[in-house]
């Protein structure tokens, strides 16, 4: 038996952090909040004595936490060997020393340094106008771009840890369907059985059946007085159609809402037809939504949320999300926002 119980030890990963707190009162307690998923799962509470602290614990499998005090928190991964970590109050939070730590935290400050880059240039653009105004917009979006792809770059380069599973596993929204099929096939073969995976891959499968170019899937969902109502009324019945997948509780969604009712206005005589479905489970929240932005266009939900069935169809993995489908059904484009929406519709509308 004794043999035994030192195999199980055996078989568990130790880890150690070893910790300064600066600006903290002494008895002060660091969290250590252990996540799955998005959520925590488990809380332990540590003495900060003379400035320090020290955690030791064992887990079967690298994990995901978050380590701090209110106001000053950093993530670390739960691994082999001795992490360091170091908590300055109300400034800043880092855990190196063990591998994943590290090339998170190099991530980090490669971001941090964009982030700057990027306040500087808004700073700038308050002010501006004309011309000068134009062009700091253009650099806005390259620092933006920049930024995800820095993400993006450091997902590529991490395909077989811990780090780079956590990285995809939380920005995979932002990849188009065939770009994540690639990833998802990399690190499904260096993590076999892992769940979250296999559910991102069930969503991006069904996003790649419906592309560009091929057919739409239609769907019934009840409308604001609860009638039942398929997609394929609406499709029949327009030139072209949009589904415009948002919810109450969206910002983005709202923010975007103007364009959408500035091209429905346009071209709504012209054949366009727009279909909201709302990813709202509340219903009283989705109707007033609807009324305080005076949408004219048909709404649908089956007020599941996250769950809804349309989304799910569809892949959709963020909203505001759009589709585009033409009287035959099939699918123009998909995720216009802005001024693409008119621009896509003076094309296909002539």
């Amino acid at each position: 038996m004794a043999a035994l119980m030192i195999v199980a030890c055996q078989n568990k990963q130790q880890y150690k952090i070893v910790g300064t707190a600066e600006g903290f009162a002494e008895g002060d307690s660091v969290e250590l909040q252990i996540l799955e998923g998005r959520k925590v799962s488990k809380v332990t509470k540590h003495a900060i004595i003379n400035g320090k602290f020290e955690i030791t614990g064992v887990s079967d499998s690298v994990q995901v936490a978050l380590l701090g005090l209110p106001g000053t928190v950093c993530q670390v991964f739960l691994e082999p060997g001795v992490i360091t970590a170091k908590l300055v109050a109300g400034q800043s939070a880092a855990c190196i020393g063990t591998s994943n730590n590290n090339a998170y935290e190099a991530l980090v400050e490669s971001l941090k340094a964009i982030d700057e880059e990027y306040s500087a240039i808004v700073e700038k653009a308050e002010s501006a106008k004309g011309d000068e105004a134009d062009a700091l917009k253009k650099e806005i979006a390259e620092v933006q771009d920049k930024y995800y792809q820095t993400i993006r770059n450091s997902v590529s380069e991490n395909t077989n840890n811990e780090f780079g599973l956590h990285m995809l596993v939380n920005n995979y929204y932002s990849y188009e369907p065939e770009e994540l099929a690639a990833l998802l096939e990399a690190f499904m073969g260096n993590f076999p059985g892992n769940a979250r995976l296999s559910s991102i891959k069930v969503k991006n499968d069904l996003a790649m059946e419906t592309a560009v170019g091929k057919q739409y899937k239609d769907f019934e969902m009840s409308d604001m007085e609860g009638n039942a109502r398929k997609l394929s009324e609406f499709v029949a019945s327009n030139k072209v159609t949009l589904v415009d997948f948002w919810a109450s509780w969206c910002g983005p969604c709202r923010k975007e809402m103007p364009s959408v009712k500035a091209a429905y206005n346009i071209y709504k005589d012209k054949g366009f037809g727009i279909v909201g479905v709302s990813l709202d489970d509340n219903k009283d929240a989705w109707m007033q939504a609807v009324v305080g932005m005076e949408i004219e266009w048909t709404q649908l939900s089956d007020l599941k949320g996250w769950n809804c069935a349309a989304s799910n169809l569809y892949g959709v993995n963020s909203i505001p999300a759009t589709i585009l489908i033409a009287q035959d059904g099939t699918i123009l484009a998909k995720n216009l926002r802005g001024k693409a929406i008119q621009e896509k519709l003076a094309e296909v509308l002539k």
